[in-house]
């Protein structure tokens, strides 16, 4: 018993020696041995492309601002008297201004809505037939006026009919229309760009009408942080660049305009001609020639610069242009167009 209880020892001694040896020369447990110089039995990952940028925003071609108005443009003619003024609401929501002359030497806006807002514009005021001319290069443009020589209304009846414009004045519809306060020359009018959109909803959405947008060159122009621009002996208007907000007061014959403050104001210079209708004391009623050329100026980050307008037909926009015939640049943001009669001057300081 004793004689096989030794063997038995001695046999596990001899199995645990042999396992401690298999260890120590790198036995099953151990790495596999890599032959020197052998690549890495890691795999390298492919590179990850990675996604492209977002698309910048589609911005509106009449201010270079997103969004993209989805809506129809809309015109509105504005009262510009003494007395309208302090009733003036809703011009700083209009995409584009123009200024034009009128009877006897005054001046009246019709304003360009890019987007048919629920604000309310007024003082509405009547029609002219430079208007119609003006406007097509938007398209057929839902117009809302208040009012007009009956010859006037008579060519707007038929331009809409030529599908042209769509007339939308109080004498024609009287829906969207608001009476407001009674001055001592006029009613006030109001309504807003949606109610006139509703009004004949078939009309053009925004589209490109020549404006350029973008920085300025550098060392274009010149530093022109004022500026007085005349219409006639009685209308007169002043420009005052606010570096805080990069945009500009506007003073009509020394009235500044509540809330109004274009980014841009050109100064285009136009022919105007009399036309057979006169106004309730005879004068002459003008007619804005916007078909041609001419000079202008661009009055921008308290700048000017200065070149040509060019419009080629009715259905054309109207493009600024530098000497080179490279377009002007805009900044973008609401501007107001200034139709001064060609040869009116424009004053700095």
């Amino acid at each position: 018993m004793l004689i096989r209880s030794l063997s038995r020892t001695r046999s596990a001694a001899a199995a645990l020696s042999a396992m401690a040896l298999l260890a120590a020369c790198g036995g099953a447990s151990a790495e596999p041995t890599r032959a020197a110089g052998s690549p890495s039995a890691s795999v390298t990952p492919s590179p990850v492309t990675p996604p492209p940028p977002p698309a910048p925003p589609a911005v509106s071609p009449l201010t270079g601002l997103a969004p993209l108005p989805s809506s129809n443009v809309i015109a509105l003619k504005i009262d510009n008297s003494p007395l309208a003024r302090p009733y003036f609401r809703g011009l700083e929501k209009a995409s584009l201004m123009y200024q034009e002359l009128m009877e006897g030497g005054a001046t009246r806006f019709l304003a360009i809505y890019g987007a048919a807002n629920g604000a309310e514009v007024g003082p509405i005021r009547s029609v002219r037939e430079g208007d119609i001319e003006l406007l097509r290069q938007f398209g057929k443009v839902a117009l809302g006026a208040s009012g007009g020589n009956a010859g006037v209304l008579a060519t707007l009846a038929r331009a809409e009919k030529q599908g042209v414009v769509l007339d939308v004045s109080y004498d024609t519809v009287r829906g969207p229309y608001r009476k407001g306060e009674r001055r001592k020359d006029a009613i006030n009018f109001f309504t807003t760009p949606a109610k006139i959109d509703q009004a004949k909803p078939s009309g053009t959405k925004v589209k490109d009408i020549g404006l350029h947008f973008g920085p300025l060159p550098p060392g274009a122009g010149k530093p022109v942080p004022r500026a007085t621009i005349e219409f006639s002996q009685i209308a007169k208007v002043r420009v005052e660049h606010q570096p805080a907000t990069g945009t500009y007061a506007v003073f009509q014959d020394g009235d500044r305009m509540p809330g109004y403050a274009p980014t841009n104001v050109v100064v285009q210079h136009v022919k105007i001609r009399d036309t057979q209708y006169v106004d309730v004391v005879g004068n002459r009623t003008p007619f804005t020639n916007t078909i041609g050329t001419g000079a202008v100026a661009v009055l921008r980050d308290g700048r000017q610069v200065t070149g040509t307008w060019r419009r080629q037909t009715a259905e054309f926009g109207t493009r600024f242009l530098d000497d080179k015939g490279r377009d002007l640049p805009l900044r973008p943001g609401p501007t107001l167009v200034l139709l001064v009669p060609a040869g009116e001057r424009l004053t700095v300081g």
